[in-house]
Formats: structure tokens, C-alpha cells, sequence
């Protein structure tokens, strides 16, 4: 798909690129990184091996990219320029990993939550619920749904008993919709020296990304862990922050919170950082992403007759 001259004026593509600034790239680092996805993309992840996610890599030493195509975050473009004023969204969820200043993510959580500086251990994907089968009966051996981390900020000696501090930890992403990726990656392959715009009409799905995921999200783990006496934080990026339903701000500390959220921002030098931390209830939490309200009755009988009445391709009705 290309759309040359007529191009999408304004559109989404890739702001970060197997953890590099697609900017300051060099035509070689850009040629490889084209190489690498698009033979993934025939083979698979399997059969191709990836270049290393610097942002992962904090959290596990030696971790390969483990997204197809290895586009870490999206920006604004105009035309062939970057809206450099425009805050990137992050796509993978690993980017939220960055160590800055020899800090991570989760090292801030354990400092400003629990005042440890040093000793936080965090595990990756901890299985939270079983599946039920057709009859009611819970299948213990089967698991339906992980957390994406659990950061225990002063671990228990092995072997101890007892409660231990804990806190479930949530990453959120963006997905996008519109053409896929892969457009611009050829791009790439074909011409590496230059930036290049989008080659198809894409943006962040913000509601995909909140209501549809994240919501669900929390509404299946967050009421459990809470009967439990624990917290959910929730990390997402500003891009993401920035399009939710204003989050009211009543709790005022951590021990009444029901979710903790995380907001990170990028600087001027793509360093992904901890810009604010703020406490929530859980329902609150949940129609900041929802972000919906029902139409009255007389509304939707009005949309209702508009579709009926309509003719043309673009009717919508069948018979019965």
C-alpha cells in the first residue's frame, strides 16, 4: 500500500523502533531494524532472532524484543515530520521497563509506596484465576488470567510465615487502529536515509486500550485483591492519561487507595519517566475509562428512526 503524494496529511507511525529514537537513527541501524521485522513477519518469532529490548532487559538481563515488528511507541507525524510537541504513545508494554538514572519503574512504586530504596523484587505474569468449567466446577490445574507483575517491596526470608507486603502492578499500552505497521517498515527496507510518513491512516485506540481491556482488567482482579487487603497500580503513559475522563482525586493516601495510578511521560530525549502519582477508587477508576454515559430513550428512538428511514448503500437495514 503506498499513497505517495496524497499521502495521509497527518497520521500515527513510529516513534520508538527496537528501543531506538527512529530519528536519530542511522540508515544502517534503520536498514536492520526493516530486515529484522519483515523477516519476522514471514517466519515468525520463532525462526528469527531478535535484537535485544533494552527496556525488558531491566527487568530480565538478556531479554529479546518479544513484539512483532519491534515498534516500541507511535507519534503524530506531519507528512514526513515528527510532531515533536506531541507526547509518543507507547504500543508494547515493556517500554514502561526504562531505567532512568539506574532506576526503574518499579524501584519508584517501592520508594514512594513503601519507603524501601533498595531490596524490591518484582515477578513477571503470576497466574491469578482458574477457569471454570461448564457445570461450575473450578478447574485448579487450569489457569485463565496472569498479573502482569507483582512487586513485593521487602521480601520474606525463605521458608518464613506470614502476611508480606505486596502490590499487584498493571501495565497498559495503547493499541492502534487503522493500517497495519508493516506498510511503513517497507518503507524503510526500500529508502533507510530518511524519515518517512505514515503510510496509512492510524491512531492510538484509546477506548480499545481503557474501556474494552483495561476496565475488564480491573474489574476481574481488583475487587479480590482488595478483599485481600492489597493494592492494584496501574501504569500507563501521558498520550494515555491524557484522553481519560478526568479520575477524581478524594483519596488523599495510599492506605485508603484501591488503585494507585502511575502516570509516565517521555522527555525531550525519549527517556520514559515517572511524571505523577495519584490514589483512586476502584469505581471511579473504571468510569474514567468507560467514558460513556446511555443515551435517553427519545435519543437513541431518534437514531433508531434516522438508520429505518435511511436508503442507499449506506442503509443499514435488512429484512427480517
Amino acid at each position: 500500500m503506498t499513497l505517495g503524494k496524497e499521502a495521509v496529511a497527518v497520521s500515527w507511525g513510529i516513534a520508538e523502533w527496537y528501543g531506538k529514537d527512529i530519528r536519530r537513527m542511522s540508515a544502517k541501524e534503520r536498514a536492520d531494524a526493516a530486515s529484522v521485522a519483515l523477516e519476522t513477519n514471514e517466519k515468525g518469532m520463532e525462526e528469527v532472532e531478535q535484537p535485544r529490548c533494552p527496556f525488558l532487559d531491566s527487568a530480565r538481563p538478556g531479554a529479546r524484543c518479544n513484539k512483532p515488528g519491534g515498534v516500541c511507541s507511535i507519534r503524530s507525524y506531519e507528512g514526513t515530520k515528527p510532531k515533536d510537541d506531541e507526547q509518543p504513545a507507547a504500543v508494547c508494554p515493556n517500554r514502561f521497563l526504562e531505567l532512568v538514572s539506574g532506576q526503574s519503574v518499579f524501584a519508584r512504586i517501592a520508594k514512594d509506596l513503601y519507603g524501601r530504596t533498595s531490596g524490591a523484587k518484582v515477578i513477571k505474569e503470576i497466574p491469578f484465576l482458574h477457569k471454570v468449567d461448564a457445570k461450575g466446577e473450578v478447574n485448579r490445574s487450569a489457569k485463565a488470567g496472569r498479573i502482569d507483575w507483582v512487586l513485593v517491596p521487602e521480601p520474606p526470608a525463605k521458608g518464613a510465615s506470614g502476611s508480606f507486603d505486596w502490590v499487584a502492578v498493571e501495565t497498559q499500552a495503547v493499541y492502534f487502529s487503522g493500517g497495519n505497521m508493516w506498510v511503513d517498515i517497507e518503507q524503510y527496507r526500500k529508502d533507510p536515509a530518511h524519515l518517512h510518513a505514515p503510510q496509512a491512516q492510524r491512531r492510538p485506540d484509546y477506548r480499545s486500550s481503557g474501556a474494552k481491556r483495561l476496565a475488564p482488567q480491573l474489574d476481574a482482579k481488583a475487587p479480590v485483591i482488595r478483599r485481600w487487603g492489597k493494592k492494584v497500580v496501574v501504569i500507563i503513559d501521558q498520550s494515555f492519561y491524557g484522553e481519560l475522563a478526568t479520575l477524581p482525586t478524594k483519596v488523599d493516601d495510599f492506605d485508603n487507595a484501591e488503585v494507585v495510578w502511575v502516570i509516565m511521560r517521555y522527555t525531550d530525549a525519549m527517556n520514559l519517566v515517572v511524571d505523577k502519582l495519584f490514589f483512586g477508587l476502584l469505581d471511579e477508576s473504571i468510569q474514567a475509562l468507560q467514558a460513556t454515559r446511555p443515551l435517553n430513550k427519545a435519543e437513541f428512538e431518534s437514531g433508531l428512526k434516522e438508520e429505518l428511514w435511511r436508503t442507499g448503500k449506506k442503509s443499514k437495514v435488512h429484512d427480517a
